[in-house]
């Protein structure tokens, strides 16, 4: 790897206000369009052209790559070549006046509040991986966190006399609200049936695998996909969805916009003028059913 893209992954890792899953995805995206330089161009990555980009941009195309993964890959390539050029080691970035691919935003999708009874009942109680994984979901369900966010709790960032969670990224902690039946599930959980599951080695990691160590984004994606086939959720189903879900519901139920941004940590009014429009669709589909000459 170029000792250019190593320098920039280690300011992304010591200098941004970045998520590590985002820095990875930064990185991955320079080292691919890197070695596409060098196949094509034979070209050190300090000396590419703005058609060089463009010319990287249309290949991703040819090999349908949606615009959405074109996008996210300029904006990498674009964030790069700020950093080489605030540095000086380079005089002009090559992708300032390139534009990303518009990108036709999907609603997002979700799951009806029976379909989140359905998938929250399913868990076993009774044994201890039930147990961890019904917490896990709940405490998903009711608090709107990433999986990332999920997976990197400790112990110690539930309050119980708050009622609330820390949640703690680099140079930024925000709270959020355990609703009533995920607070019953986690308390217990921590106090009676997490000490079933840990290890030496676990430290105050809160949610472990069977074998006492950090459980995977993978591996939590397999419980969920278990769960919501038993449930007989026929749709793919994410850990984003189950965040999608939060929303929607909270918004059904009349939460405002600066409500949603504080709980759901998200500072762009764009992404959450998605969720409103999930909304928008939904209360036109209740008018063409309800209005008599709709």
């Amino acid at each position: 790897m170029s000792e250019h893209i190593n320098e920039f992954s280690h300011f992304l890792r010591n200098k941004r206000n970045i998520s590590k899953n985002t820095s990875s995805a930064y990185i991955s995206d320079i080292i691919a369009f890197y070695k596409y330089i060098q196949e094509t161009y034979k070209k050190d990555i300090l000396s590419v052209t703005k058609t060089m980009i463009l010319t990287y941009m249309l290949d991703m195309q040819k090999k349908s790559k949606n615009a959405a993964t074109v996008s996210r890959s300029l904006s990498s390539i674009k964030s790069f070549y700020n950093f080489m050029e605030e540095r000086g080691d380079i005089i002009k970035n090559p992708s300032n006046t390139i534009h990303a691919p518009r990108i036709d935003r999907k609603l997002p999708e979700f799951l009806t509040a029976d379909e989140i009874d359905k998938l929250l009942e399913l868990p076993d109680i009774n044994s201890i991986k039930g147990y961890r994984d019904k917490t896990m979901l709940e405490l998903m369900y009711s608090t709107g966190i990433k999986v990332s966010e999920l997976l990197d709790l400790k112990t110690r960032d539930y309050n119980p006399s708050s009622e609330s969670l820390s949640i703690n990224k680099k140079n930024n902690t925000r709270r959020v609200p355990v609703g009533s039946q995920a607070k019953q599930y986690l308390e217990t959980y921590l106090s009676e049936r997490r000490k079933d599951l840990i290890n030496a080695d676990t430290g105050d990691t809160m949610f472990v695998n069977l074998s006492g160590t950090h459980m995977s984004r993978q591996g939590f994606w397999k419980i969920l996909r278990q769960y919501a086939k038993g449930a007989g959720i026929k749709r793919r189903i994410t850990p984003q969805i189950i965040r999608n879900s939060f929303v929607v519901h909270l918004l059904q139920n009349g939460a405002d916009i600066n409500t949603l941004q504080i709980l759901f940590g998200q500072n762009s009014i764009s992404a959450i003028q998605m969720y409103l429009k999930t909304q928008e669709k939904h209360t036109f589909e209740i008018y063409r059913k309800s209005h008599p000459r709709a």
